[in-house]
């Protein structure tokens, strides 16, 4: 399950929690227990509230989205542009 969150984290860059737990079928907490370890690597950053999808989405309100991306072994971003997810479940 593990290898599984990271290998969507590395597809999308960024992605919100809601979409990440609905894809791996679990629970948002699971899914927040699992990134911790990532984020203690420093391969995984969650981004500041008020983070939005791509395109501007603004259906969500700020303080729901909780949007984590994916930093990389080296601990450098491995993404060209961070300009918000590539998708909204919206």
């Amino acid at each position: 399950m593990i290898l599984e969150l990271r290998d969507l984290l590395r597809r999308h860059g960024q992605i919100p929690l809601r979409e990440l737990s609905a894809e791996l079928h679990i629970d948002p907490e699971t899914t927040r227990t699992m990134l911790r370890r990532f984020i203690k690597q420093g391969q995984v950053e969650k981004l500041p509230e008020g983070t939005l999808c791509a395109g501007g989405c603004r259906l969500c309100p700020a303080e729901h989205i909780e949007i984590y991306r994916w930093i990389g072994e080296n601990g450098q971003s491995e993404l060209q542009s961070h300009q918000g997810i590539s998708s909204c479940t919206h």
